[in-house]
């Protein structure tokens, strides 16, 4: 963990004085990271005994099964390292080997088993090798540090002697350090004294700099330089990683240790130009992973600190270019070792060297360029091209280690590219851009048969849509059709086709139950979104009020067409699902015009709705004839009721325009349409006639049960709210009128749709049949007492109307006395009790309100009337007797 040991080198260097800070921060961080490089290989012997101990107690088992499997007696030897366990059967006798009973183990309990403490990886390097050798070298190092202070404070000896015994010491265990190193048992030892003797000579040569001023600061800068080349070339000699570190870390902060400013930083850059080709030699022939990340984050770091003190305006093209140079070299050693097989390859399969190189370049130049846009734009889309330019010498290489890397470039360099289009066009141009990219990455997904690639590609179309969103408002929108906004999302809606059609080759193939495979639903949708938004809208920005319904019906009908010539080119039937969106256009368009003008074929319309049922139908016609229909229950029923809905509105709309007594009319355009509705579908189920006849679209009972409940609501409202035929100048006859014959109509609509009806709902609407029936012939009543005596069609008039009394007591009598003759005849005892049970009512009419009258004529001829009925149905209308029940 070098970064703990750079802690402890800060405080321990602060100890001692404050001048040593610094380099105590430095120096610890550096020999932090030698403590923690190897990890240690001990084992645990505690777990390996107790493995061992349990593979020989399985084996004795088996042994002992197999000997009693193959008849043999006696007892068991056991082989000598297994332990004593008792047999699993107990033999009692020899001769009846068949006889034997099982008995209990009685092993010994084996000990409670003990969970070995795992130290923390970092612990585990930092005691792995030699550790008292690193704790002794750093405790050498400081020691030595304060040595030379304390000679410092108390003046003890020359200062040249001082250094020249702290600069042999360190060259001395340099030498001792090599000398150990080559033999294995003492070769962490050596490369740790190593270690100790470089960081020697590194504190000596800063104590020559900045304590004594002895040498200056390009003397200091050359002399730490070579420190830390010599130190390396060690390193790469012996195959040290971590003494190469402290010899890499020393030589890149030998300018910040050795101080100075200079006018240009043309040596500072050619310095670290040198360095980082030296890394690179040396990590081409060894994988050192740390070392190759060491030098890209020196270089890095360095630079940043002389950036912030020294960088001008005319250092540009000096900083550009080693810029360029840096992040060129450290983006190809990857694919330079992977293609030419080098040593070094594993130390570059690093994640932090692939996408550090440009992260850290955005950085450095959106540093350089922050006042030019349309310069970042340019070094992202170069950057893009060399990155593009590195995956296409790894594309399709085979080697297992080389498709990691291979798709890391491909990544880097379609997020460059993407970044490089927002930066130098506006947000039609970036949306369209981002858009045709996502679609060439769903395309190579789809071929590469990778799952990610392909959802990285819709993410992408998703992204486009949302810049193009974001920027709306500042596209052009001056001509309808042929400006910015139309264009980009006419471009995204392309992608989303396009998309869609390569994810449905996957379903062509057969993978659709594979992890790599993407419904190609989910594109399809997206671009009908912009698609019809985008239509939508400017049908709503451009085109007058009136016209908005029928040009967006008719933009939705071709939408259809288009949709339907793709299936049939594509060979892709589901597309045909769209066709219910035609549907949903008409109810929309339908609905509009009624709120604007009051009536659905208001206009253009006319022509148009006509046109789109006709649409509607074929495809749904050609769709089921093909086997290819879907949403057939809502296609069937919605179109089925939007046209009754339509006929209903515009014929009542008519009326109320153009004829006398509009609410007359109103009344039988919508029963009419409603009746003529019932009685259409009842004749179409009966005889099997299209569409009626599909049993997916269920016009029976689902598709019926909106034009029973507006029959049972209409009928009766028209029974209590209109009289007949005032106001039309036509003589009134019962039961031939406009009114009446509509009623008969809508009452005959419902009887015929019984024969199309299972039985229980058959007789559930025979009922209801009869209950409006002697709702209307209750009103029928009204309407004579209204129209032949003079009694106005009001609640309160008629119902203090001694004529409409005794009329409405002598039909209900008669009724009741039908009802009960043809129960008796029919047998049909609850039929003759409800006959009996109306009878009841009319005495208690004729008790509580027909009473107020008595003495009249009208009471006397109720009265009479009344009882004559009721003697004929006690001679033609007995109880039926109760059915013989089956014993």
């Amino acid at each position: 963990m070098w970064i703990i040991g750079a802690v402890i080198g800060l405080l321990i260097g602060g100890a001692i004085h404050r001048d040593l800070a610094g380099l105590g921060l430095l120096v610890g961080g550096l020999l932090g990271y030698l403590l923690t490089r190897k990890k240690s290989a001990t084992e645990r012997p505690e777990v390996l005994t107790r493995l061992a101990r349990l593979e020989d107690e399985v084996t004795a088992l088996r042994r002992e099964v197999r000997l009693l499997r193959t008849g043999v007696t006696g007892p068991l030897e056991e082989p000598p390292s297994a332990p004593v366990v008792p047999p699993l059967v107990e033999i009692t006798e020899p001769e009846k080997i068949p006889k034997a009973r099982p008995v209990e183990p009685q092993s010994e309990p084996l000990p409670e088993p003990t969970i070995p403490i795992e130290l923390p990886a970092w612990l585990k390097k930092l005691w792995g090798g030699n550790p008292l050798a690193k704790i002794g070298i750093v405790l050498l190092f400081f020691g030595v540090a304060s040595g030379l202070r304390l000679a410092v404070d108390y003046g003890m000896f020359p200062v040249e002697l001082r250094l020249l015994v702290a600069a042999a010491g360190g060259i001395a265990l340099i030498v001792f350090g090599l000398a150990k190193a080559r033999t294995e048992e003492r070769r962490n030892f050596g490369l740790a004294v190593q270690g100790g003797g470089f960081a020697l000579l590194y504190l000596v040569g800063y104590f020559m700099l900045a304590r004594y001023t002895m040498i200056g600061t390009g003397l200091a800068f050359g002399l730490f330089a070579a420190l830390g080349v010599v130190c390396v070339f060690l390193a790469a000699r012996q195959d040290g990683p971590a003494l190469a570190v402290l010899g890499l870390s020393g030589a890149f902060l030998a300018p910040v240790l050795a101080g100075g400013h200079a006018d240009s930083p043309l040596p500072l850059f050619s310095y670290f130009a040198l360095l980082n080709v030296f890394i690179l030699t040396v990590d081409w022939f060894k994988s050192w992973r740390v070392l190759n990340i060491a030098g890209f984050i020196f270089t890095f770091a360095v630079g940043m600190a002389w950036a912030v003190e020294g960088y001008r305006t005319e250092h540009f093209l000096v900083t550009e270019i080693f810029v360029i140079i840096f992040l060129a070299a450290y983006s190809a050693m990857p694919v330079a070792t992977a293609l030419l097989r080098a040593p070094g390859l594993a130390g570059w399969r690093e994640g932090m060297l692939l996408f550090g190189a440009p992260l850290i370049g955005g950085f450095l130049q959106a540093m350089l360029m922050e006042d030019s846009r349309y310069g970042l734009a340019w070094s992202a889309l170069i950057a893009s091209l060399w990155y593009f330019a590195l995956w296409a010498l790894l594309f399709r290489r085979p080697e297992p280690e080389i498709r990691l890397i291979e798709r890391s470039h491909l990544g880097i360099a379609l997020a460059l590219l993407t970044v490089a289009v927002p930066l130098a066009f506006d947000a039609q141009v970036t949306s369209a851009f981002w858009a045709a990219e996502g679609s060439a990455v769903l395309w190579f997904g789809v071929r590469q048969r990778r799952a990610v690639a392909q959802a990285t590609g819709l993410a992408m179309q998703l992204i486009a849509g949302v810049a193009l969103l974001l920027g709306w408002h500042a596209l052009g929108h001056r001509l309808p059709v042929a400006n910015d906004a139309v264009l980009g999302a006419f471009i995204l809606a392309l992608a989303g086709l396009f998309s869609a059609r390569q994810l449905r080759t996957l379903e062509d193939e057969g993978v659709v139950h594979s992890r790599f495979y993407l419904p190609p639903l989910l594109p399809f949708i997206w671009a009908m979104l912009w698609w019809l938004g985008v239509g939508i809208g400017e049908i709503d920005r451009f085109a007058p009020r009136a016209l908005h319904a029928p040009y967006g019906l008719l933009f939705v009908a071709v939408t259809v067409l288009i949709l339907e010539g793709f299936a049939k080119f594509w060979r892709w039937p589901q597309i045909r699902a769209a066709a219910i969106l035609l549907l949903v256009g008409m109810w929309l368009a339908a609905l509009m015009t009624i709120d604007r003008a009051g009536h659905p074929l208001a206009g253009m319309m006319a022509l148009v709705l006509p046109l789109a049922f006709a649409l509607h139908y074929l495809l749904l016609a050609a769709h089921e004839r093909r086997g290819a229909a879907t949403f057939q229950t809502a296609r069937h029923l919605g179109a089925g009721w939007l046209l009754l809905f339509v006929l209903a509105v515009e014929l009542a709309w008519q009326a109320q325009r153009h004829m006398p007594q509009p609410a007359l009319w109103e009344f039988v355009a919508v029963a009419a349409v409603l009746a003529a509705g019932t009685l259409l579908t009842a004749f179409g189920v009966r005889r099997g006639r299209w569409p009626f006849a599909v049993t997916e679209a269920r016009y029976v009972p689902l598709g019926s049960a909106p034009l029973l409940v507006g029959l049972a609501l209409v009928l009766p409202w028209g029974n209590l709210n209109l009289s007949g035929t005032d106001g039309l100048g036509w003589p009134y006859l019962p039961l031939l009128n406009v009114f009446d014959i509509t009623q008969l109509a809508g009452l005959g609509a419902l009887l015929a749709l019984t024969a199309a009806c299972t039985a229980e709902n058959a007789r559930r609407l025979r009922l209801l049949v009869a209950a409006l029936a002697f709702i209307w012939l209750s009103a029928l009543v009204a309407r004579i007492a209204h129209h032949w005596g003079g009694v106005p069609f009001e609640s309160g008039r008629l119902m203090d109307s001694l004529l409409f009394q005794a009329l409405l007591t002598l039909f209900w009598t008669v009724t009741a006395i039908g009802t009960m003759i043809h129960a008796s005849r029919r047998g049909h005892r609850q039929r003759w009790y409800g006959g009996i049970g109306l009878l009841g009512v009319v005495g208690a009419k004729l008790l509580l309100f027909d009473a107020a009258g008595r003495g009249t004529l009208e009471w006397t001829a109720t009265l009479i009337g009344v009882a004559l009925l009721v003697l004929a149905a006690s001679y033609f209308a007995p109880l039926p007797p109760k059915p013989v029940e089956n014993i």
